[in-house]
């Protein structure tokens, strides 16, 4: 199956038209990733430890035996550092997948895991937490500026389309979710709290919850490249997300934001970093995208940069978007300041 043949481009069969502009013809190539015909899902928890200083080392521990839980079952599982979360926090992650929803279950129920997450949920000089989602693969979408680029739940493709052209124009991220052909995914209804207890919150997101996981591996990238990349696009990245960080919540709907640099298992970062966001809808990220300035800065300081290597470039740049349900999503946190990720600020 080609990425072409994922999207519904009959418009007698789609409620909602494609935003593609007549004749398309996209700036530099981009691929999706194909999954098994029995895979329905894309479930994935993002589980972290918040520290300050003081608690790295023993954050760190706990990262190190998480990962390794989660690796017994999980498609992928990857690690990154956040410098500095929404509440001036560090965060260490390990983010793993599983193309089976009833896997990722199983291992939140397991007695191997419950019995790791109860003993790390007492009085520590660390907090922990742990935001999982459930997500048909008909509301998710990937996109990858190489085809050699195995990174998030890639590493649990089956194949790769051939170059797509709905790519590179407002609206073509929604174009790209298969279910959004008959479905608006509006918002319904606020975070939900679920459970609280003495330094200890559940929530719940509202239905249509959008979630961007985006990046960019300068590794491979050498000379001109890497010099115009780091002086001409991150400086742009990074003042996008940090405006999303520190005012996102009140200003544009976005519950949360961290940029997030991968790193190997023995804690090293090396040049590839990422963005993690929640959107309160998939609408809310599309207006922060088309038009707020901090994100038309990043577009144009891309479509500035990446035209000039084509598919010469050798750095390289992917997402992950899922549109995701109330029902089977969930975060807790244990001993994390207010307002960490999904938790309200009181």
């Amino acid at each position: 199956m080609s990425g072409q043949d994922t999207i519904d481009r009959r418009s007698e069969s789609r409620t909602y038209p494609l935003r593609m502009p007549p004749n398309w013809q996209p700036p530099y190539p981009s691929f999706m990733s194909e999954f098994d015909a029995d895979a329905n899902s894309a479930a994935f928890a993002v589980m972290g430890a918040q520290f300050s200083g003081e608690g790295a080392s023993e954050a760190r521990n706990f990262i190190d035996g998480l990962a390794a839980l989660m690796r017994r079952s999980a498609n992928h599982v990857d690690l990154s550092f956040c410098e500095r979360d929404s509440t001036g926090y560090r965060q260490m992650v390990a983010t793993g997948y599983w193309l089976e929803p009833s896997a990722l279950a199983d291992f939140t129920e397991s007695a191997a895991f419950r019995a790791y997450w109860s003993k790390n949920s007492g009085d520590q000089a660390f907090g922990i937490f742990r935001e999982v989602f459930n997500v048909p693969l008909e509301r998710f979408e990937t996109l990858h500026s190489r085809p050699d680029h195995l990174v998030g739940v890639a590493h649990a493709r089956s194949g790769l389309s051939d170059p797509i052209d709905t790519h590179a124009y407002w609206g073509s991220m929604r174009d790209r979710i298969p279910a959004a052909a008959h479905d608006r995914f509006d918002p319904l209804g606020d975070i939900e709290v679920i459970d609280r207890s003495p330094g200890r919150i559940v929530v719940r997101p509202g239905s249509n919850m959008a979630i961007i996981r985006s990046g960019q591996d300068i590794g491979p990238a050498e000379g001109v490249e890497r010099r115009e990349y780091y002086a001409d696009v991150e400086p742009v990245l990074k003042a996008g997300l940090d405006f999303l960080r520190d005012k996102g919540r009140s200003e544009v709907n976005c519950h949360d934001c961290r940029f997030m640099a991968l790193i190997d298992d023995d804690g090293r970062p090396g040049d590839h970093t990422y963005g993690l966001a929640y959107f309160r809808s998939l609408a809310d990220l599309e207006q922060w995208s088309e038009h707020h300035p901090t994100h038309l800065a990043i577009f144009n300081a891309f479509l500035q940069f990446a035209p000039r290597y084509g598919p010469a470039m050798q750095s390289r740049y992917w997402h992950e978007v899922s549109v995701v349900e109330a029902a089977g999503q969930y975060a807790e946190y244990i001993n994390c300041a207010a307002g960490t990720g999904l938790a309200p600020l009181d």
